[in-house]
């Protein structure tokens, strides 16, 4: 052991004397050492040992523990983890089980951590670890670098951003926010260059598919779900396109231990998962058929009236009323001139009138009790202001009407499901007190997945369940942390710094007007909230999304347009112009593309879907390319710079904080960074620096950002150090600042040092993207969600101000699509006889811990696609065998393997491989066009607006449609782009 430990601590010695330095050509993702002649290699011989035990003693030492997690990965499942380090090595890392029970009678947290967190230190200290920057002297992609000084590297950057800002706007400016972030001085300090920058921030929620736009259409926000030991307390959990024992492994043993005390655990999933093992019951359905079966669970519940029609009435949609002369919504604009067109209706029987319903955007009153019983089926005549009668029916009665088609055996011959499956989980819905639906962002990913997911949501709100403790729906939830916000935007220390920040989002005479709109309980604070955070986006925010930038490139919409092509009325180019006509879109970048990028956490040219189109449109168009990264990545490759940021054991950052673990996970510096690695607001506290010091130089004149307000960069880096305030090494003030969060009330740095955890004491902010909609949960007990609505009786953030299952919006009734329907997964390109389904991968987070030798050797090590047996043996493929993967856009090769865990027609792979791990490094990604679906660019319509983390166009890629044949030697590639 100690030969071991000695040479770790040399490689740390001459990491950063690699022979990478001035060199030209040598390739990356290895280490080359070159000993100096003068170095000391210690005794050719260790110390004697004297008996077995001497080596667990040497073993079993350290010089400190240091508390830790894996802050910047995109894992939902936040773990602490101890940090052993000697010789100022991180030699091992174990799992905590510090936890506390959140009330009687329901399992704890502990242990929390998976095999990936157990071998970080395999990553950190692995051959694709960056630790010195280098500058790329080939073309693009050639592999040809040259190690450069941080001096060098700023100077240079800083020119090039100066040059193109100067040219194309700061707009352009672009950086990807990117799947793997965390809540701590890491991302806050990249955040907060870009926004001071005026450069543009490029939300990635839906074109990575994690946007889950069934929730915000039917809820108005896109992220809910509340601690994951809550499942303990549902009698009926619905596992619906997730698999926790693969993806959220210190979890999964919620849903086991609710089964072993009586709870029905339901898996739907078309493929035999390492969750569905464990269930009552599997439903191996059709791919993309989800909705149909939602819908005939709905049907069933209403039929055998197992709904809970007190809550159906208040908090849903089914009682307003609906013209049937135009098949939409009851407005004040209908019965009266000068009338609103947001005030909606309901049906009074007392009255056997309409009368307006509170609680929906055209009304003050802003709360859904009710006195009187409003009907969900009926329908009635009323004059119109012009004495036009019009016949009028609830919601509920068309809802009726469109589930009726939707028996059991009409639904089995779309699902592939038996009638008798289909009927005992209908079954199970209509005696379930407390209905749970477990749906990740996996279930995202589909063209319709909008309509799946309205289906569930809609089965909930029939029984009840939204807003219910030990029911309702666990899709991802957020703990906000307000202070993160703070710190990105503050230009000074403190109170006054804060205050500014405040200011900046509302003007005085905003903030008195709210302040009065509440008081007099003309809103509420959550619409106030809404309302500025809103128009913070559309005035201050220089956001977009990734979708919008891509579609920046006219060949590049142009080719997404020809895949699409018939899919809806109208061409894809259609929605997309009208939206911008409308100012639904936000229009972002103004004068060109992006110029700028700077990549960090995001891997852009892995992840894109097409990326042939991309490079080919944008990427290779822009002036300068920066990957800042712990680790070698393909973006890396294709980029002009490369600075090693600081791993993961080396900086302070705060996990990011999902609600299903209320706990706040810090990570410590445990060793000092690798080599010439620095931490991401160190990097860029540099930067800003040096862009200050050659705008002054230059007399720079002062940008207009993206069009919102005046931005100095002769000030860059004053507003950035709050005006000195912070010095390059502050990180940990940083952190000090996003505890000033009511979810942190009494956290401190020191703390949490030595804790490295601590329950947070609130459920945040109430920023909508991330608002868990519980202002009682104060630290104690199991954290659900949504009593706001249920319990506080504050209406929901959507049109109507309730759950909503009907959307008149024009384009929604253009489409057919104002309730949840099924419809058949397109042919993403070509019409080919296997649909490519992605999973997440149990071996890697993202593409870190992809290329690990001890995560590869725990499986078959290589990229691979799963296959019925019965599909291998008809396209004749063996076992192991390579094959080519081919459609409309090219070919890659790819190995199979066999699994009757598979149904027949589905070709399943676990992504993230990098595209270097593939021939001609082209990988899957170059056959998945990411199908865009036109109603994600609608607006105008109350929760139905483009909005960063909540409402946004993204890409599809489950929909994809590929061939599959022997590879026995003959060339693969994707197409040329002018050839597609």
């Amino acid at each position: 052991m100690t030969e071991v430990i000695s040479g770790r601590r040399r490689f740390l010695k001459y990491a950063a004397g690699a022979a990478v330095a001035g060199a030209v050509g040598i390739p990356l993702f290895h280490y080359r050492f070159r000993t100096p002649a003068a170095a000391s290699l210690g005794p050719r011989q260790a110390s004697r040992l004297n008996t077995w035990e001497d080596l667990y003693r040497q073993r079993w030492t350290w010089d400190k523990i240091a508390k830790g997690s894996h802050g910047w990965s995109n894992c939902r499942s936040a773990c602490a983890w101890d940090l052993y380090v000697k010789d100022g090595v991180v030699v091992r890392e174990e799992q905590t089980a510090t936890y506390e029970q959140s009330e009687p009678g329901v399992p704890d947290f502990n242990p929390r951590g998976c095999q990936k967190g157990a071998c970080y230190t395999e990553v950190m200290y692995g051959p694709s670890r960056t630790s010195v920057p280098l500058k790329r002297v080939g073309p693009r992609g050639s592999g040809q670098w040259e190690r450069i000084s941080w001096d060098q590297a700023m100077g240079e950057i800083a020119e090039k951003c100066i040059a193109a800002a100067s040219r194309w706007g700061t707009d352009t400016l672009y950086q990807d926010l990117g799947p793997n972030f965390d809540f701590g001085p890491t991302t806050a300090g990249r955040f907060k260059f870009q926004f001071m920058a005026g450069g543009l921030f490029a939300d990635n929620w839906a074109e990575i598919g994690d946007l889950n736009f069934g929730a915000a259409m039917s809820l108005g926000f896109a992220h809910a779900g509340g601690s994951s030991d809550e499942w303990f307390l549902s009698d009926f959990l619905v596992v619906w396109m997730m698999n926790p024992s693969v993806t959220q492994i210190p979890d999964a043993h919620f849903l086991y231990e609710a089964r072993y005390k009586g709870s029905e655990l339901v898996v739907i999933d078309p493929m035999y998962s390492a969750t569905a093992i464990h269930a009552d019951q599997w439903l191996p359905i059709a791919v993309g058929t989800d909705a149909a079966l939602g819908m005939a669970v709905a049907r069933h519940l209403l039929e055998v009236n197992a709904i809970d029609l007190p809550y159906v009435r208040e908090q849903t949609d089914l009682p307003l009323l609906a013209r049937l002369d135009t098949g939409r919504f009851l407005r004040e604009a209908d019965l009266k001139e000068g009338g609103s067109e947001t005030q909606l209706y309901m049906w009074h029987p007392a009255r056997r009138a309409p009368v307006k319903a509170p609680g929906c955007t055209g009304n003050e009153t802003r709360r859904l009790s009710l006195d009187f019983e409003p009907p969900i089926d009926g329908l009635w005549k009323i004059a119109l202001k012009d004495g036009q009668e019009v016949a009028v029916v609830p919601v509920g009665a068309m809802l009726k009407e469109h589930l009726d088609p939707w028996t059991f055996e009409h639904t089995a011959r779309v699902t592939g499901l038996s009638v008798e499956q289909i009927r005992t989980f209908a079954e199970g819905w209509a005696k379930a007190e407390r209905p749970m639906v477990l749906s990740s962002w996996g279930s995202n990913r589909y063209l319709h997945s909008d309509l799946m997911n309205r289906s569930k949501l809609l089965c909930l709100a029939l029984k009840g369940a939204l807003g219910r403790k030990g029911a309702g729906y666990q899709a991802c939830g957020w703990v906000d942390l307000e202070g993160f916000g703070n710190a990105m935007q503050m230009e000074k220390e403190g109170l006054q710094g804060r205050i500014a920040v405040l200011l900046g989002v509302m003007s005085p005479g905003e903030l008195f007007n709210a302040t009065l709109d509440i008081v007099m309980k003309r809103k509420t604070e959550s619409d106030v909230a809404l309302e500025t955070e809103n128009r913070y986006l559309k005035t201050k925010l220089c956001t977009t999304d990734v979708v919008e930038v891509n579609f920046r490139s006219k060949e590049y919409r142009e080719a997404l347009s020809r895949e699409e092509k018939d899919l809806f009325p109208r061409p894809l180019t259609a929605y997309y112009d009208e939206a911008h006509e409308k100012n639904w879109a936000p229009g972002l970048p103004r004068k060109a593309p992006p110029k700028v990028f700077f990549s960090g956490g995001a891997n852009l040219l892995r992840r894109n879907n097409l990326p042939q189109f991309l490079k080919a449109h944008i990427w290779d168009d822009m002036e300068l390319i920066v990957d800042i990264n712990p680790k070698f990545s393909f973006t890396g490759t294709q980029a002009d710079y490369i600075l090693p940021a600081a791993g993961w054991y080396e900086k302070s950052g705060i996990k990011y904080n999902m609600a299903y673990i209320p706990y706040l996970h810090y990570c410590d510096v445990a060793v000092p960074p690798l080599a010439e690695a620095k931490d991401e607001y160190e990097i860029y506290w540099l930067l800003t620096r040096e862009i200050e010091r050659r705008a002054k130089a230059q007399n720079l004149p002062v940008f207009d950002g993206c069009g919102r307000g005046n931005i100095d960069w002769k000030t860059l880096h004053q507003r950035y150090s709050n005006q000195g305030a912070l010095g390059p090494k502050d990180a940990e003030k940083l952190a000090e600042e996003i505890l000033r969060s009511d979810a942190t009330q009494g956290m401190t740095i020191e703390g949490l040092k030595k804790t490295g955890i601590a329950k947070y004491t609130a459920t945040g902010g109430n920023v909508q993207a991330g608002a868990l909609n519980n202002p009682d949960w104060k630290g104690k007990g199991v954290l659900n969600t949504m009593t706001r609505f249920t319990e506080h009786k504050e209406p929901w953030p959507t049109y109507s101000g309730r759950i909503t299952t009907f959307i008149d919006h024009p384009w929604f009734v253009e489409m057919r699509e104002q309730f949840t329907t099924h419809k058949e997964s397109p042919k993403a390109g070509g019409d080919y006889p296997f649909q490519f389904v992605s999973c997440h991968a149990r071996w890697s987070i993202h593409s870190t811990w992809r290329d690990t030798p001890l995560m590869l050797r725990l499986q078959r090590g290589e990229p691979l696609v799963w296959l019925n047996p019965s599909d291998a043996a008809k396209v004749g493929v063996k076992d192991h065998d390579y094959a080519e993967l081919y459609n409309d856009y090219g070919s890659v090769r790819m190995r199979i393997k066999h699994s009757t865990m598979v149904r027949p027609g589905v070709a399943y792979y676990y992504h993230a491989w990098e595209p270097h791990q593939f021939p001609n490094h082209q990988s899957y990604k170059w056959l998945i066009p990411g199908l865009v679906k036109p109603l994600h660019m609608a607006g105008g319509y109350g929760h139905i607006n483009h909005a960063m983390n909540r409402y946004q166009p993204g890409s599809a890629v489950q929909d994809t449609r590929l061939g599959i044949r022997p590879w026995t030697g003959q060339s693969t590639g994707a197409k040329p782009v002018a050839n597609v």
